[in-house]
């Protein structure tokens, strides 16, 4: 057998007690020890509170910075609808007469459109987070808002655009179908057939006045027509009037002549001689011509035998 087996407990030799006393110079580096502990835990404490200060002032930074693009994203729409308020387009429509356009409701629409408020613009004075953050929520809605009413700004714009396009149209197709026959140079209605299929708002004002001065060239030469071939009716009037006249003037003066030769009978006169002296027969004398007065009534009798009024010849 081993020896070591052969042992008993008896046998065994007792272990010499342990001395478990610190020695003394552990015992004086043990504050020490304390010491540090406590400081690191201190800095520990300040680490921490700081990293938390710095985490903090960092999201404040953050939304700040969120707040401030959302304030600007807002100043730019807000300046882009101001913009779109003062548009020549804009301007354009808010002119344009009821008269003007094919439905006037659009007319409407824009009066509401522009009537939009602006916004007021907001400030990232807050000096927390949660301030920063409900200024930044504020812009942006605000900023939807105004490109909301940009839009529906821009949709009335339009509206009444079209809706004077449409009259125009409308009106050049009357203008069209009204002039048939009627223009001077056909060339300027077919001009204006193909702006109105192309709904050419330019194209059409050019072709409307070229169609208006072609019925106006059209309208002067029929009248001036009108009045040269009155003029030449009147005047062919005239000369049959005055040929007329001269053939009544012609005949009258080529019929024949008649003379007039006035005939009368002389009153007879009765009267009875009377004798007076000698008779007749043997030795007697007398005169052998009467002697008498005939009575002729104002008629006397010339001695060669012919009647003359108003002489009495006595013998």
């Amino acid at each position: 057998m081993d020896e070591k087996d052969s042992m008993t407990p008896d046998t065994i030799p007792q272990s010499t007690p342990v001395d478990r006393t610190v020695p003394a110079g552990r015992k004086n580096r043990r504050p020490v020890v304390i010491g540090v502990a406590a400081v690191a835990a201190i800095a520990l404490v300040a680490g921490g509170v700081c990293g938390y200060r710095a985490y903090e002032n960092h999201r404040v930074s953050m939304a700040r910075e969120a707040c401030q693009s959302a304030v600007t994203d807002l100043g730019k729409t807000a300046k882009s609808y101001k913009a779109l308020l003062g548009a020549d387009a804009t301007t354009a429509a808010l002119k344009t007469d009821a008269t003007s356009v094919k439905d006037a409701k659009t007319l409407d629409t824009l009066k509401q459109a522009v009537g939009a408020k602006t916004p007021a613009m907001v400030k990232c004075d807050a000096s927390g987070k949660a301030g920063l953050d409900e200024t930044a929520a504020k812009a942006d809605k605000t900023t939807k808002a105004v490109k909301a009413d940009a839009k529906a700004l821009r949709a009335a714009v339009r509206a009444v655009e079209s809706s004077k396009l449409d009259k125009t149209v409308a009106d050049a197709d009357g203008l069209y179908k009204a002039t048939e026959g009627n223009v001077q140079d056909e060339k300027t209605r077919e001009a204006l057939k193909q702006a109105i299929a192309k709904r050419d708002a330019g194209a059409i004002a050019k072709a409307v006045k070229a169609v208006n001065d072609s019925t106006a060239a059209k309208t002067k030469a029929d009248s001036e027509a009108k009045a040269k071939a009155e003029q030449e009716a009147q005047a062919q009037a005239a000369a049959e009037a005055a040929a007329q006249a001269q053939a009544q003037t012609q005949q009258s003066y080529s019929a024949p002549q008649q003379s007039y030769t006035p005939s009368y009978s002389a009153p007879q006169q009765s009267y009875t001689p009377s004798y007076s002296g000698g008779s007749t027969s043997g030795g007697g004398s007398g005169s052998s011509v009467p002697d008498f007065v005939p009575s002729s009534g104002g008629y006397g009798v010339e001695p060669d035998g012919s009647w003359h009024p108003g002489n009495i010849i006595q013998h």
